[in-house]
């Protein structure tokens, strides 16, 4: 049986596209073995995979006062703003994503104190209070929806509105 030949644009017998093949199969696991025996070279991080951060039931609420509100990325980290915050349990870091309005982030001042709720996350060897709620100077902010996903500030405004909207109608 004779294969037509793509690159070439040539027949090929069966025995010499079945030796092709082979050749292509042994390139592939030797280029994945070498990089797998290579002792000096790390691998890339993986990306921050949460099976809890979707599930309300296992936050954990934790308050204290800000001591410091970081909002540049390093790498390794969180992306977003971070909170830093001494509470009865001690000092913890709560990462409160990059969705966070310039009116909450104003509001985090040293000395403010703060309740954040989430779920406790080792992201590189560092513990993280994932925040899915903050309150703060009297008010709550919902940052991460009931499956762990970031909330917009546009669209807290948004579904804020449409309850007003929903209990005046039901009134």
């Amino acid at each position: 049986m004779q294969i037509l030949d793509w690159i070439t644009c040539r027949r090929v017998e069966r025995k010499e596209f079945t030796s092709l093949f082979c050749l292509v199969l042994l390139s592939i696991f030797t280029h994945a073995a070498a990089q797998a025996e290579q002792p000096g070279i790390q691998a890339a991080p993986t990306p921050f995979e949460s099976s809890t951060l979707g599930t309300p039931a296992h936050d954990v609420a934790m308050a204290g006062t800000v001591q410091e509100v970081i909002t540049t990325h390093t790498l390794g980290e969180p992306a977003g703003t971070q909170l830093v915050a001494e509470g009865p349990q001690g000092t913890f870091t709560a990462s409160l994503g990059s969705a966070l309005s310039d009116q909450v982030r104003q509001t985090l001042s040293p000395g403010t104190p703060v309740l954040v709720s989430g779920v406790m996350e080792t992201i590189n060897g560092k513990s993280y209070l994932v925040a899915r709620k903050l309150s703060v100077a009297g008010g709550e902010v919902i940052l991460r929806n009931q499956h762990g996903f970031l909330i917009h500030s546009q669209q807290r405004s948004q579904a804020s509105a449409n309850n007003s909207a929903l209990s005046r109608g039901a009134k």
